[in-house]
């Protein structure tokens, strides 16, 4: 069995002079990264894929994860094809795989995931995924098989959406 992590990035300035890329966490995403980053030590992840936007580092430094981590330009504004991709790229001895991008694609991949295993929630990933938000799946073949578009073996497992409760 393995165990998928999907997280947008947590909350952020709304601009960067230096452009969209370069934005960065604001003090409530680093606090709400932190939280987030004891309950995924729990999970056993071993790998993480993360876009190279510095947001999405900032989310990952901030998690604290002691686990090895591999920045991608593919995942910054990359569809949910490339990203089903790059996560069926991840070597078969990984069993936790956590993968740190943006909407809309973490958000869409979620709700298609979700589908395969539980339609109501699905919808709901697409209607509201706040920065910081994450969710876990389980996989009960290989990563590769994601790249076919079996999802028969995929089930949801939960949504946490940190900003949820914040308020």
């Amino acid at each position: 069995m393995r165990r998928l992590v999907l997280m947008r990035h947590a909350k952020t300035e709304a601009n960067n002079p230096h452009g969209d890329k370069a934005r960065r966490l604001m003090p409530r995403g680093v606090r709400e990264s932190q939280e987030a980053g004891v309950e995924l030590a729990r999970l056993g992840l071993q790998y993480a894929l993360v876009s190279t936007a510095q947001r999405t580092r900032e989310t990952f430094a901030a998690l604290s994860l002691d686990i090895p981590v591999e920045f991608q330009d593919a995942l910054y504004y990359s569809d949910t094809e490339t990203m089903l991709q790059r996560i069926s790229e991840t070597d078969p001895d990984v069993t936790g795989l956590l993968v740190i991008g943006h909407a809309p694609t973490i958000p869409s991949l979620v709700a298609e995931l979700a589908y395969a295993s539980n339609p109501r929630e699905a919808d709901q990933a697409q209607c509201w995924f706040p920065t910081g938000a994450y969710t876990s799946f389980t996989l009960d073949g290989e990563w590769l098989d994601l790249a076919d578009g079996d999802l028969t073996g995929i089930r949801f497992d939960e949504i946490i959406r940190r900003s949820q409760q914040q308020t």
